[in-house]
């Protein structure tokens, strides 16, 4: 073989090998280093978005606290509003007042948390009444008197017609 037969051999093996390189290059090793940075770029959001979710938790962490303390547990609001109908019904029973009417109000739901009402007429004498209102109105269950009338009857200037609307806050549970 020649001076110049080897040197063109040489040039081609060079060639060729430069040629190998540049197709491994392209199909394997840039391939993988996209990926890479996409995952990079993509675990540094994760770990902005967790950075900024860890200052609203601390930000929010009382009002979560009293949630935790208040023993707030998820219910379905059927159940929570024939719970609360039973809790006025039998406040009412216990202070003897006369029931004319109750209602299940329509439940409202929200973004965090739900509202479900009832609606009660009762009578009875105005001692027997008020103490009914403050066993029922209880700000630490999130229960509250949203609509309160009372009227004196015409006829028994000791007893009064009462009608209330009682709405209770509550976490819907996630398969309702």
């Amino acid at each position: 073989m020649s001076e110049r037969e080897k040197k063109l051999l040489l040039f081609l093996g060079a060639t060729l090998f430069i040629i190998v390189n540049l197709i491994a290059l392209n199909k394997f090793y840039l391939p993988r280093l996209q990926e890479a940075k996409t995952a990079k770029s993509t675990a540094e959001s994760d770990l902005n978005m967790a950075n900024i979710t860890l200052t609203q938790a601390e930000l929010y962490q009382p009002e979560m606290d009293w949630v935790e303390q208040s023993g707030t547990v998820a219910s379905d609001p059927i159940r929570a509003r024939s719970e609360l109908q039973a809790y006025v019904r039998k406040q009412a029973v216990a202070r003897r007042l006369e029931i004319k009417d109750d209602d299940i109000l329509e439940y409202q739901p929200g973004d965090f948390y739900g509202r479900v009402k009832v609606s009660f007429k009762v009578t009875g004498r105005e001692q027997d009444v008020i103490g009914w209102l403050t066993s029922i109105h209880r700000v630490e269950q999130r229960q509250v008197v949203t609509k309160l009338e009372m009227k004196p009857q015409s006829g028994d200037l000791t007893r009064i017609d009462v009608e209330i609307e009682v709405e209770k806050w509550i976490i819907p549970a996630e398969d309702v």
